[in-house]
């Protein structure tokens, strides 16, 4: 048996560079292109998106992996920053770079062991063209 997955939303543009998203009846915000882009400043722009769908997708598949493996997760925070820059005449998400601050109740080297698989096969991470590294502090 075949498993397969769908996730949607929709989009219903604004004016100018502005629109907004919906997933629907559970969450909708507006978004717009970032001011680099000629965009209006206070949005929340794709390429954020872009980077903290990473970032949140090392947090889940994290939750997923203690919880198989028996460990609490006691604190949890993460930063994410992309590098979006020319490569072979166009503009990319070359590198991202989810950094958590991670506190569990497990020992320190199979906690390493777990972001070092969830940096290999976390869903969303693996799907992007964007080299993915996670920067871990575990303490």
């Amino acid at each position: 048996m075949d498993v397969k997955f769908v996730f949607s939303n929709r989009l219903e543009w604004n004016e100018g560079y502005q629109a907004t998203i919906s997933f629907g009846e559970r969450a909708s915000f507006e978004f717009a292109t970032p001011p680099e882009f000629h965009g209006p400043e206070g949005f929340i722009s794709p390429e954020e998106l872009f980077v903290a769908s990473a970032n949140a997708c090392a947090l889940t598949t994290f939750i997923a992996r203690t919880k198989k493996a028996g460990i609490n997760i006691l604190a949890y925070e993460s930063s994410a920053e992309g590098v979006l820059e020319k490569a072979d005449g166009q503009l990319v998400f070359t590198t991202i770079v989810v950094k958590p601050r991670i506190k569990t109740d497990g020992d320190k080297e199979t906690v390493k062991e777990i972001v070092e698989q969830v940096e290999k096969g976390a869903l969303v991470l693996n799907s992007m063209k964007t080299v993915v590294t996670i920067d871990a502090i575990i303490e």
